[in-house]
């Protein structure tokens, strides 16, 4: 005698749940690795973004000071307000305006100036890439602060220590991140 069973095949209800977890982490394992990549390169941007902007600062510096050699200006003389007195003193240079100096011999202040309290965060001219303290419809805010510090109390007339700070964060809940360069300059 042959019985025919009614049961059909099938996936029961717990091989179904068993199949459908091992899916579940066959994929998320590979996203959240493109995640972790994609947060990587967001903050190596930054970084590097603020790498560049310190330099420019330094770099700035010693275009003054080479051009005040030039003219047989005194060598920092337009940094007044930024030289380090103890106090903490600090300034901000923009560096889109390539003439430091005003036809009558004064400091450009938009160039260069005296942060009152903390530095403002820079802007980014979205038109020209250029990285600054402008406004209007082109300038965007960025997430970067910069503050330059020199400190010519050793020996005034022929070394400086030029500090250049540069803060941001990257996401709405990371910390603020801080790195500082210093840079020697010399009267020569």
């Amino acid at each position: 005698m042959i019985y025919k069973s009614n049961k059909q095949g099938g996936f029961t209800l717990v091989e179904a749940m068993v199949a459908i977890s091992i899916l579940s982490l066959a994929v998320t394992g590979p996203l959240l690795i493109a995640q972790k990549g994609l947060g990587a390169s967001v903050y190596a941007r930054d970084q590097i973004t603020a790498f560049y902007l310190a330099q420019e600062a330094v770099e700035y510096i010693r275009n003054v000071r080479d051009s005040n050699r030039i003219t047989g200006t005194q060598w920092l003389s337009q940094f007044g307000g930024c030289k380090e007195d103890g106090s903490g003193r600090k300034c901000k240079i923009d560096a889109q305006y390539a003439d430091f100096m005003n036809a009558d011999g004064t400091v450009n202040t938009n160039a260069i100036s005296v942060c009152s309290g903390s530095c403002l965060v820079l802007s980014l001219d979205t038109a020209n890439n250029i990285y600054g303290y402008g406004s209007g419809a082109d300038w965007k805010p960025t997430i970067f602060t910069r503050t330059i510090s020199i400190d010519d109390r050793a020996n005034a007339d022929q070394e400086a220590v030029i500090s250049v700070t540069i803060s941001w964060s990257t996401r709405l809940f990371s910390p603020l991140k801080t790195f500082t360069i210093k840079e020697y300059i010399f009267n020569f």
